[in-house]
């Protein structure tokens, strides 16, 4: 039948959840609603604190949890109001409207360290409609970055991209009806040759990962639904074993790892992504054209937070 969304957004939601799963999933789904409310978590800090979302009440919300513990409702409850303390706790929705204020301003040393050396960009879209970014691993000196901005500027930011995508998720389903709120991912881990210290880079950025890794498993789960790693070398193995355990096992199998050809993950991308949505450089394997993708990263200069600062 056509959708037409009803009046009320949560209620549009949970419709559209209906609409979108089997009623299996959708009994348990409901299950884990009613052991919310029993638990008292719609008066949880985290759903009524200026803004913020009813997380408690929002379908969506609920089915991503439930997922991520296998269908449990009495699991997800359990993650969920991990979650909802640690976001009441850290004031994330407040934090992360200061900063966008101060993204949007390029008013401090921080975010113009991320403008200038991030490794994160905006790819296009899905054949769904929803948000694709790359992450130039590869090309980033994670270690840089936290040593002169700060691990919580970097965090803000990657957090930020999250609560976007998943804003703009739920706008896609409020007017199509049908609940997606899970993303395809790229990851570049190509070494180029372009940025120097590849190895040392990569065990550099493994301690934010390692401290921040529990955060996106437990307040962003199932959020990942193709997650590719391409132009992997063989030096990449290294890093992959410190990284691998600390990926949660319900990720682990929509990881697609890629060689160095574009020919072996092109038409896998394809299926997923329409042909604006792939650069040149993910789409041939021609030096120069890989030499011109963006964005590019590069080494973060010691003592550039200060030099900022100082031009602020």
């Amino acid at each position: 039948t056509p959708w037409v969304a009803p009046a009320d957004p949560l209620e549009a939601e949970w419709a559209a959840v209906r609409r979108t799963v089997k009623p299996e999933e959708f009994a348990k789904l409901r299950e884990l609603r009613s052991l919310v409310q029993a638990k008292g978590l719609d008066a949880h800090g985290a759903c009524t604190g200026p803004g913020t979302a009813p997380l408690a009440n929002k379908a969506g919300t609920l089915l991503r949890f439930l997922r991520a513990r296998g269908g449990k409702p009495e699991a997800a409850l359990a993650q969920l109001c991990e979650a909802l303390d640690w976001r009441r706790d850290y004031q994330i929705d407040r934090k992360l409207k200061e900063w966008r204020s101060e993204w949007a301003s390029n008013g401090s040393a921080r975010v113009r360290i991320l403008r200038k050396y991030g490794y994160i960009g905006l790819l296009g879209k899905c054949r769904e409609g929803l948000p694709v970014y790359v992450q130039r691993e590869c090309q980033a000196d994670i270690g840089g970055i936290v040593r002169e901005a700060g691990e919580e500027a970097l965090l803000l930011y990657m957090l930020s991209i999250i609560e976007d995508q998943l804003e703009q998720a739920d706008k896609r389903m409020l007017n199509t009806g049908s609940c997606i709120n899970s993303f395809v991912e790229i990851h570049d881990i190509g070494n180029y040759g372009l940025v120097p210290s590849y190895l040392p880079r990569g065990f550099q950025s493994v301690p934010f990962y390692k401290a921040n890794a529990p955060i996106f498993d437990k307040v962003y789960p199932e959020r990942v639904r193709v997650c590719f790693l391409v132009r992997c070398p063989a030096a990449f193995n290294i890093i992959w074993k410190l990284v691998t355990p600390l990926i949660p096992e319900h990720t682990k199998h929509k990881i697609r790892l890629k060689g160095y050809d574009a020919k072996s993950w092109l038409q896998e991308m394809e299926a997923l992504l329409p042909p604006d949505s792939i650069p040149a450089w993910l789409r041939c394997d021609d030096t120069y054209v890989i030499e011109q993708a963006t964005p590019f990263g590069g080494i973060v200069p010691r003592g550039l937070f200060e030099e900022f600062k100082s031009e602020i």
